[in-house]
């Protein structure tokens, strides 16, 4: 009798535990997380590990799902000392949880990114914004009342996928399981520095791999060089975090000298110090997808940092940077002739998400001593925030949300910009060349020949402006200087780019920035445009136009009629 009411006061508590939980409010300690995973394996959030030292700044946001758990939030401020967040998810594609962002501050408005994110059945009060994510594999980022610089919460959503099973083989100390070729980091707090083996730095070739489970946080650097071809190839996947800090110094993540290789799915951190945050050197044939990349702060902070590679491909990644977003470069060997550096030539970044806080968010140069860089696509792909430079606004020339800037004579051709929303930005495309970068302490040389040739922005969109000078705008700049060969920038074909509701139809419109020199020497020349007229189509749309054929500019059809461009029987609109 004592046994059945005992178990009958527990069930009780409990009870009025789960019906007392508020997840509309939030609470000073639940940015933790809890571990949850549902009884079908449909959805499994992870807390913070209880080891995680780096929790002196603390979130200002609760992130639950589905009124069960919550998310276990990770952060680091910015340059502006906004509070910048982020958290993940795994779930199936059947589950679409609710998320609920209960706020520490008072909301009065937010925006969710990118402009076409899957998500439905949107709630705000000035306590908390809620919805329900209709499928995985995708990243959302939410602004609260308006400021980019300030608070923000990026939620990372993954699909659940099944995890390595270990071998009696598994050893706990080196976290290498000999049977399988897998070194396995499990939920916990991980520093390769307390692992002798490691040293801090975790390298595999061959074709071993690495594999971060979701809940895991591994302090140290992990290097993939070396791989084997095909399927078997080296890897490094999970949903964990792998990351850097102050004290460790160094980058996370890097690729190099390697004929193939994959990784997916991982988060890199780069917090509290300047790092260029992956590398990727001298790479053939790599496949890198579904990881994010964050860190902020200023400066040197690139995201991604290719150079020399070849034949690689990028997909669904998504970069946070106090620099550079992705940066494309040659540094190859001063001693060799320019025209004998190897290129960076094939490749394909395909439904990124940049966010630069300085710089630019996809920039090729500013070093470029590669023979040439050539077939390099970014295409369905949204760049959510790119800012020039906190210190120096409006005073650097070079910087763009879309860039070449080139420090070394050489070849730039066959370049798509396609499909790419642009939701906030300063200068929106840079191209030219010129002989130092940075207040004069980055020495280019331009004594060799260089050109830059058929580059294509095609359904560009950028609806929004910052109203500063440099607003948007699109400077194209040649070279011409004595002792040393002209370079010139042509057949740049401008299709479809839209700013600010109106077409970029001709080189006399208001956002061009061309001199007088170089359009009368020819050393910019060949700009084409369609369509010639400026105007766009704007319309409301209401949710039973679906069945009417409204397609977003990637081809698929809507699932909600949100704010962006689309097209309907053959034609663009634009729903603001």
């Amino acid at each position: 009798m004592k046994k059945t009411l005992l178990f009958l006061i527990v069930e009780i508590i409990i009870s009025v535990s789960s019906i007392a939980q508020d997840f509309k409010s939030f609470n000073n300690t639940l940015w933790k997380g809890t571990d949850y995973q549902a009884t079908d394996s449909s959805l499994i959030t992870y807390s913070v590990p209880e080891e995680y030292p780096y929790t002196q700044l603390k979130p200002t946001f609760n992130v639950s799902v589905d009124d069960v758990s919550y998310i276990g939030l990770y952060n680091d401020k910015n340059f502006w000392n906004g509070n910048v967040q982020f958290g993940y998810i795994d779930f199936t594609e059947n589950r679409k949880p609710y998320v609920t962002i209960a706020s520490e501050k008072k909301i009065n408005s937010f925006e969710i990114l990118p402009h076409d994110a899957d998500i439905s059945d949107i709630e705000q009060t000035s306590r908390y914004v809620r919805f329900k994510i209709n499928k995985p594999q995708q990243n959302i980022t939410i602004v609260f009342n308006g400021s980019y610089k300030g608070d923000i919460l990026h939620l990372f959503c993954n699909k659940v996928e099944p995890k390595p099973q270990l071998t009696r083989f598994y050893n706990n100390r080196t976290h290498y399981d000999s049977r399988l070729g897998i070194y396995y980091f499990g939920p916990g707090y991980w520093d390769l520095n307390n692992i002798s083996t490691f040293g801090g730095k975790l390298t595999v070739s061959g074709n071993r791999k690495v594999w971060i489970e979701g809940g895991a946080v591994v302090l140290g650097q992990i290097n993939l060089s070396g791989s084997v071809t095909g399927d078997d190839c080296a890897k490094i996947y999970g949903h964990g975090i792998i990351m850097t800090s102050a004290e460790t110094g160094g980058n996370s993540l890097n690729m190099s000298w390697t004929d193939a290789g994959k990784v997916n799915g991982i988060i890199v951190f780069t917090h509290g110090h300047s790092a260029w945050q992956t590398t990727f050197t001298e790479c053939k044939n790599i496949n890198v997808s579904n990881i994010k990349i964050i860190g902020t702060k200023y400066a040197s902070t690139d995201g991604m940092d290719l150079t020399r590679c070849i034949n690689c491909t990028f997909d669904n990644i998504f970069v946070r940077s106090c620099d550079d977003a992705v940066a494309i470069k040659g540094l190859y060997d001063e001693s060799i002739p320019i025209s004998e550096c190897p290129p960076n030539t094939g490749l394909t970044f395909n439904r990124m998400q940049l966010w630069n806080d300085g710089n630019n968010a996809f920039g090729i140069g500013a070093e470029t001593r590669a023979s040439e860089f050539s077939n390099i696509k970014l295409t369905n792909s949204e760049i959510l925030f790119s800012y020039d430079d906190p210190y120096y606004h409006e005073r650097l020339d070079e910087r763009s949300a879309m860039n070449i800037c080139a420090l070394h004579g050489t070849y730039f051709h066959d370049i798509t910009f396609e499909n790419i929303y642009v939701n906030r930005c300063e200068r929106l495309i840079g191209m030219g060349f010129k002989e130092s970068f940075w207040f004069g302490s980055i020495q280019g040389d331009q004594s060799t020949d260089g050109g830059i040739r058929n580059v294509t922005f095609k359904n560009i969109s950028c609806p929004n402006t910052s109203q500063s000078a440099i607003a948007n705008s699109i400077r194209l700049y040649g070279w011409e200087k004595v002792g040393t060969p002209s370079k010139t920038i042509s057949d740049i074909t401008f299709d479809h780019v839209s700013i600010e509701g109106q077409y970029v139809s001709s080189i006399s419109d208001r956002h061009f920035d061309i001199s007088s020199h170089d359009m009368e020497k020819g050393l910019v020349k060949g700009l084409m445009f369609a369509p010639i007229q400026t105007s766009i189509k704007n319309t409301s749309f209401k949710n039973s136009d679906i069945q009417n054929g409204i397609y977003n500019i990637n081809g698929t059809k809507t699932q909600k009629a949100a704010k962006g461009i689309y097209i309907k029987n053959g034609r663009k609109y634009i729903n603001r």
